[in-house]
């Protein structure tokens, strides 16, 4: 995948919403009609892309407003296309990101390294005030070097009715050293048809972005399959640095982990 050129709002499919903004009001008018219209339709987001002023975006964005009810809604923003991505996360969307950050902090915790571990649930990176980005969840060591921002080095982004480019925007963001600069971009796709999930990990690699892994969870009638197990998170990708001793290792999300991570997440499905 080659590295994104330009706005990754701008280029967004167009199965995703858009609107211009008007206020609080019909902000959330929007937003609470997905749940309706993703149950009557098959290509509906759980997204929409909101055109509004660079005054009202930069209002919207002022970390003095970090805990307004709109901003907790908001994913993305890009000033200079006057574009906001917000979101209506569904329940299994809701409980995928939930059941991953659970796997990636139990696997932390049995090397001793909880508490050294920072989560980013849909926190906000910004590059140079112009746009930002929150991922669905992210990871990432607590303590940084001096003066280097705040950002996680391991992202999740989800899908359940996205196409691909939607994905692959996201991808392209986190791994762009000028953008979100992660070091891995998990991507973990719901089918709304049938119990069938994929999770992919992204990695920059050689000035290119290179799709690393590739595991599928299907399920027919009471048997799961896991294909390509266990997805490995490298330690050094996760923490910075290189292991100390011999717990501190690479985090690997295992068979019966995939499989509770399905379960919970077609619960939520109904399946």
């Amino acid at each position: 995948m080659p590295k994104h050129q330009g706005s990754f709002l701008k280029d967004l499919p167009p199965s995703i919403k858009r609107c211009k903004y008007h206020g609080e009001s019909q902000f959330f008018d929007v937003l609470n009609s997905i749940p309706d219209r993703f149950e009557a339709s098959m290509d509906t987001s759980e997204y929409v892309l909101f055109h509004a002023s660079k005054e009202t975006i930069q209002t919207i964005f002022d970390p003095q407003n970090a805990d307004t009810s709109i901003r907790r809604y908001c994913r993305a923003f890009d000033t200079n296309e006057e574009l906001i991505l917000a979101i209506m996360a569904l329940v299994p969307h809701a409980w995928a990101a939930d059941i991953m950050n659970s796997m990636i902090r139990d696997n932390v915790s049995q090397m001793g390294l909880f508490s050294s571990l920072r989560g980013y649930p849909g926190a906000l990176t910004e590059r140079k005030k112009t746009k930002g980005k929150a991922p669905d969840y992210g990871w990432g060591p607590k303590r940084t070097a001096r003066g280097q921002p705040l950002s996680p080095s391991v992202t999740l982004e989800i899908a359940m009715s996205e196409t691909e480019p939607k994905l692959n925007s996201d991808v392209r963001f986190w791994l762009n050293p000028d953008e979100g600069n992660a070091d891995i971009c998990l991507t973990l796709r719901i089918n709304r048809s049938k119990p069938e999930i994929r999770i992919e990990k992204w990695v920059w690699q050689n000035d290119r972005i290179h799709r690393s892994q590739v595991t599928w969870i299907t399920k027919k009638g009471e048997q799961t399959n896991v294909s390509h197990h266990p997805i490995v998170i490298s330690f050094e990708s996760l923490f910075g640095r290189q292991p100390t001793c011999p717990r501190e290792k690479d985090v690997e999300i295992s068979q019966q982990q995939l499989e509770e991570i399905a379960e919970t997440i077609w619960e939520g499905q109904d399946w």
